[in-house]
């Protein structure tokens, strides 16, 4: 946990104010989430991808 916290203060996000530095972690946490839920949702159910999109 320490060197992350390292590599925030390091970057240009550790010299925004704390609230701001969090919001965007969790905007990114959050799309990066969504995006491995998609591809997740999309390999499992492959059949009915395929059959909705007509690949």
């Amino acid at each position: 946990m320490k060197a992350i916290n390292n590599i925030i203060n390091e970057s240009a996000i550790g010299y925004l104010t704390n609230p701001y530095k969090y919001a965007i972690l969790f905007l990114f946490s959050g799309i990066i989430i969504t995006a491995l839920s998609l591809l997740t949702f999309m390999l499992m159910n492959m059949s009915y991808v395929s059959a909705t999109f007509n690949f």
